[in-house]
């Protein structure tokens, strides 16, 4: 590494670790709420021009919707296992072990999600049928998985490299990378569906195209001399730094992992009820999906400065951010909660000529908003235990909302209270995972409190 690298390393070393707390976390999340939020409009547009094309087109994308939650959960797992460990190296000092975990990280992930890609155009019938497409939605869903199947080696990928650029507190590169596609992907949507006349496969393209061109922008950032540079040259596989890799990011895989096995099992539920059921979960998950981004950004921001402090030791700054987060993303979720009162108008923009989509689409949506404002215990716990090391709890945290009480709770209300049962899940949920959260939280942060202290008493 040459001498100006390391002069770089330095001033972002203290920046990290020694400016003002507040305004450096949102430094860091600011960008990542920008990139998150476009994506999130990204999906908002592809939902409104494949709704032109039917109730079962729109309930197709949602059907895919899980195979692409696994397949950024695989990313996630890649990007914030690599992440997280180059933070405390970098809090370290450690710029050639970052360097090699860095590479490590993105050649797995491209070698991991090409086996999958293969395997997954292969047996791309039966795993539709696994999604839970009905005969309506089958062939609609074939030709978007299609797409979505080819592009997963490099949207994993890309999620993998936003993650190590920012984690090195290069939060505006990786914002950069991330919105490049997905402004792309606004823009091909319509010209690919409607104007070249590609129909619902245009929908699938434009998807492809921008995650293909997202990984190559990240790739170039990442690249670049002034931060840790990812050459492949200087690759060499190591088991413990895989090993280090994975269990930093077994939590992300299993908080996203069992996500994605939810929406399969919330579509199969909600099939019995029609293609409307459908149709309003997708579109309301899509509306809840922004509203959670912006606070999830807030998240990513504060997971950087956590893991680079964790790492120099400034075990108050940890703490102090972790408060911080939870009652800024409070508050900030309250308000959005109020403003999604009165839906009505909001969902029948995606399917105005369909109200039976919009009568679901608007009691699902109210119940989800009455308990928005729980989200910052678990999200905040989330990114904090797993940017200090702390992988099992991370792992207990991340899934409870997505997985350890929405699956049974999935299984069990819709059969006690039909419909009523499958819109009050996810509420549910969120009460029980909140409170599994402070329950784990509570120790964890005693346990930081114990460390400055005797971080004081040495000094």
């Amino acid at each position: 590494m040459s001498m100006a690298q390391e002069k770089e390393h330095s001033a972002k070393y203290r920046e990290m670790v020694e400016s003002p707390l507040e305004p450096l976390i949102l430094r860091m999340a600011i960008p990542s709420i920008i990139s998150l939020l476009i994506t999130s409009v990204y999906n908002l547009a592809d939902t409104y021009f494949v709704g032109r094309l039917g109730t079962s087109a729109t309930g197709a994308v949602g059907i895919v919707y899980p195979l692409m939650t696994l397949n950024l959960a695989l990313g996630l797992m890649f990007g914030k296992g690599t992440g997280t460990l180059m933070g405390r190296q970098l809090g370290r000092r450690e710029l050639e072990k970052a360097e090699q975990t860095a590479a490590q990280g993105l050649v797995s992930v491209l070698c991991l999600l090409s086996v999958l890609m293969v395997l997954g155009l292969t047996f791309i019938r039966p795993l539709v049928e696994l999604l839970g497409a009905t005969d309506s939605m089958r062939d609609y869903t074939i030709v978007y998985a299609r797409y979505i199947l080819i592009s997963m080696p490099f949207k994993a990928a890309a999620t993998s490299l936003s993650c190590i650029l920012r984690f090195q507190g290069y939060a505006k590169r990786s914002m950069y990378g991330l919105a490049s596609g997905a402004v792309l992907n606004i823009v091909l949507d319509p010209l690919l569906m409607f104007g070249l006349g590609m129909g619902f496969a245009g929908a699938g393209a434009a998807t492809m195209i921008g995650e293909i061109v997202t990984f190559f922008v990240l790739l170039w950032q990442c690249t670049r001399g002034d931060c840790i540079s990812i050459r492949l040259n200087r690759f060499r596989f190591s088991w413990q730094t895989l090993g280090e890799i994975f269990a930093g990011g077994f939590s992300s895989l299993l908080k996203n992992g069992l996500s994605s096995v939810a929406s399969v099992l919330l579509n199969r539920a909600a099939r019995p009820y029609g293609d409307a059921v459908i149709a309003a979960f997708i579109i309301v998950n899509r509306l809840v999906h922004m509203c959670q981004q912006i606070y999830f950004g807030l998240g990513e921001g504060y997971q950087t400065v956590c893991s680079y402090n964790y790492g120099a030791k400034q075990y108050h700054r940890v703490r102090q951010g972790f408060w911080y987060c939870i009652k800024v993303g409070g508050a900030l979720l309250v308000m959005i909660a109020i403003a999604f009162l009165f839906p009505e108008e909001l969902i029948g923009l995606f399917r105005k000529d369909d109200p039976e989509v919009i009568f679901y689409g608007s009691r699902i949506l109210r119940a989800s908003m009455a308990t928005l404002s729980l989200l910052p215990v678990c999200a905040t716990g989330f990114v904090m235990l797993q940017g200090i090391g702390r992988n099992q709890d991370a792992a207990i945290v991340g899934s409870g909302r997505q997985g350890l009480f929405l699956l049974p709770l999935i299984l069990i209300l819709p059969r006690c209270l039909g419909v009523n049962g499958l819109i009050g899940v996810q509420p549910c949920s969120d009460i029980l995972s909140t409170l599994l959260g402070v329950w784990i939280l509570r120790p964890n942060l005693r346990r930081l409190k114990t460390l400055e202290e005797n971080t004081e008493a040495i000094r």
